[in-house]
């Protein structure tokens, strides 16, 4: 019986210090388990199941990679459970509060899935106040968080969900995935990179709350990923554990921290951009593949300042309700114009924003610096493994990609280098020479 989550089990344990807040960090889940294989493991949270109604829920992709698998087990254990395959389901929150009043008569929702079955069923749990456990049919992050991303009013929003019991990936289920989800896997948790980068430049230009412990969990994870990306297409077991850890611990960072903070950022705003308004142009890209393709850029704008022997100045922005409007609609305009104030430098504070990058930025840079790494190594990893490194690759065209490039930083009150190129005036040199 093998579980390989490492650093994970001193956090389900209260065990884990942080070296930075010197807090002990225990995780409001009993059970975090990846594995060669569920069949050869002995699940704790299996007596939660005993004597009560259990749904099982997942995709029709999802339940034809893990599901048979999944049954199996149950079967021999001696569980009773009931069965309901999602088709045609959406990443709203009227979809998500019409199908939780179908299911309130379940103790138990047990999900087989990733992404948004898993946002669904986090969503279902909470409003029916209901036991929830989750089995990785591939990785997401999403199955660690606290919030779940659903649209609403054709916006993107953060809503609060219910945090997993048990949490399951099975290594041998992953070693005969569709290498495109694990690339995916991939780019979306090296944007590691770029969230620390932005959200450190954030606490110094904004004063934002910053807590580096979630970061500091993924670093050793994240060398092996960055130098041994190619290994995780031959289902070599200790890499997929890596890629699985630090996907895990991607979600739980907005545990930790109570934000999302930690892994989304300016790269996360651009797929956002993709997903609301591409509409039925949507070339079908994962969410991960965005990011990863995203997070080059910004590791390029990140690098490009950081090396420079410039000291940054900010020129004034048009922020005019009518942008939003134009951009959004009438009633998102308006509510992201008002959240948009939360991070901007108006006409007033320009100055004082200016005189203190004067002062500091030599120091904040040699800070930021250290928590930064060069693109070309982090598209190397993409490359090795056969991930996607340009929105071309991913058939997403270069106008539409330019519109979001430069339209992305709207979207929430997340500081990221998206602001920074803006406040330059040099959005342009990013969005329309694209890497």
């Amino acid at each position: 019986m093998i579980n390989k989550i490492g650093i994970i089990e001193k956090l389900l344990t209260g065990d884990y210090q942080s070296p930075f807040s010197r807090k002990n960090i225990k995780l409001p889940i009993e059970e975090i388990v990846i594995t060669p294989s569920i069949l050869n493991y002995q699940f704790r949270h299996f007596k939660k199941f005993e004597n009560k109604k259990n749904l099982i829920i997942s995709g029709v992709k999802s339940f034809e990679s893990l599901g048979n698998k999944v049954k199996e087990k149950f079967n021999q254990e001696k569980i009773k459970y009931e069965i309901k395959i999602l088709e045609n389901y959406q990443s709203t929150v009227d979809y998500a509060s019409s199908i939780a009043s179908s299911f309130k008569e379940y103790d138990n929702i047990i999900c087989i899935g990733s992404g948004s079955v898993i946002d669904l069923c986090k969503f279902i749990s909470n409003q029916n106040n209901q036991g929830l456990f989750v089995y990785l049919s591939s990785l997401s992050a999403a199955a660690t968080t606290s919030t779940v991303s659903l649209t609403e009013g054709g916006i993107k929003i953060s809503v609060k969900s219910k945090i997993p019991e048990a949490i399951v990936i099975d290594l041998d289920n992953l070693k005969s995935a569709p290498a495109r989800l694990l690339r995916s896997a991939l780019g979306d948790v090296l944007c590691r990179t770029t969230c620390q980068v932005d959200w450190l430049t954030s606490h110094f230009l904004l004063e934002t709350f910053y807590d580096e412990t979630p970061f500091a969990l993924q670093y050793e994870d994240e060398k092996i990923l960055l130098n041994h990306s190619q290994k995780i297409l031959i289902g070599d077991e200790e890499t997929l554990a890596a890629l699985s850890r630090m996907t895990l611990l991607n979600g739980i960072a907005a545990i930790i921290i109570g934000s999302t903070h930690a892994g989304s950022m300016g790269e996360h705003l651009i797929s956002h951009y993709i997903d609301m308004f591409m509409g039925d142009e949507h070339p079908g890209s994962l969410h991960g593949e965005q990011v990863g393709i995203a997070t080059l850029l910004l590791s390029k704008m990140q690098n490009d300042i950081l090396n420079s022997s410039k000291t940054p100045q900010f020129l004034e922005i048009n922020y005019d309700l009518i942008i939003f409007e134009n951009i959004f609609g009438k009633d998102a305009g308006s509510n992201l114009h008002k959240q948009f104030q939360n991070k901007l430098f108006t006409q007033k504070s320009l100055t004082d924003i200016n005189k203190k990058l004067i002062k500091n930025w030599s120091d904040y840079k040699k800070t930021i610096i250290k928590f930064a790494v060069h693109t070309d190594k982090i598209k190397k990893s993409f490359i090795n493994c056969g991930a996607a490194c340009t929105n071309g690759d991913l058939n997403i065209p270069d106008d539409f990609f330019q519109n979001a490039v430069e339209n992305a930083y709207y979207l929430r009150d997340r500081f990221s280098y998206l602001d920074i190129m803006q406040y330059l005036g040099c959005i342009d040199k990013y969005s329309k020479n694209l890497i």
